[in-house]
């Protein structure tokens, strides 16, 4: 694992972009994998100017990695946040963007794999230790793309509230995101200080699922000062 600290938001925000452009530059169809959130709303500000209305970036795919799907809607929320944060202000067309569903998310990694994989995914690091859907003591670490009732969730966490539009989450598991090829997560805020220096501290373990994804190969993490703040010094030196 690499570990950035950066100054501030904005300087986070601006490595994390920069990974991605350099990844889009390539000659060739690239996939990406992006997250919704508070996280990158200042990362993908800056990078739209770059991407709108480029021919260069024709072939650039996208895939969402998790989504509670609306049993009466064709579209969930995480495609409804991306589509305001992202691929519409950046004038992403719709057929780039590939979704998981109650129809296709037993194959979607499998359909992954057929396309190439995934060249670099941008996941940002929960409240509570999670990751894309993926979420304390209920987390299967040798999944794949998986689906979880709320129900199930709710029975490990309280705060996670009976959403009967929404029966399940349906996510990439963390042996889906051992598959991509670099992994970069952005943390910011101090709200995001305890939980970060638990998932930088303590050893794999359910509470804090997000641990597991120490053990990817290419992994970079990327974060602001205020979210290191209750990081020591020599410890993540030594990172």
């Amino acid at each position: 694992m690499k570990l950035i600290i950066e100054e501030n938001e904005k300087k986070m925000s601006e490595s994390a972009m920069f990974i991605l452009l350099g990844a889009m530059m390539q000659d060739k169809r690239v996939n990406i994998s992006l997250t919704s959130g508070r996280s990158p709303q200042m990362m993908y500000d800056m990078m739209i100017p770059y991407v709108k209305n480029q021919d260069k970036f024709k072939d650039i795919e996208y895939y969402l990695f998790d989504e509670n799907p609306y049993i009466d809607e064709e579209h969930g929320p995480n495609w409804n946040d991306m589509q305001e944060l992202f691929f519409k202000p950046a004038h992403i067309d719709d057929n780039r963007i590939h979704i998981m569903n109650n129809d296709n998310w037993d194959q979607y990694d499998n359909k992954i794999r057929q396309a190439g994989g995934i060249d670099v995914m941008v996941i940002g690091l929960g409240w509570d230790g999670h990751f894309c859907g993926n979420c304390p003591r209920c987390t299967p670490f040798d999944s794949y793309t998986y689906k979880i009732p709320f129900s199930k969730k709710q029975e490990v966490n309280s705060t996670y509230k009976d959403r009967p539009r929404q029966p399940h989450t349906l996510t990439m598991g963390a042996k889906s995101l051992m598959r991509v090829k670099h992994l970069v997560m952005i943390v910011n805020g101090k709200e995001k200080a305890e939980i970060f220096k638990r998932f930088i501290n303590e050893p794999i373990n359910q509470d804090v699922p997000a641990t597991i994804l120490k053990m990817h190969p290419n992994f970079t993490v990327i974060c602001d000062k205020e979210a290191a703040s209750l990081l020591d010094t020599i410890q993540y030196d030594r990172l």
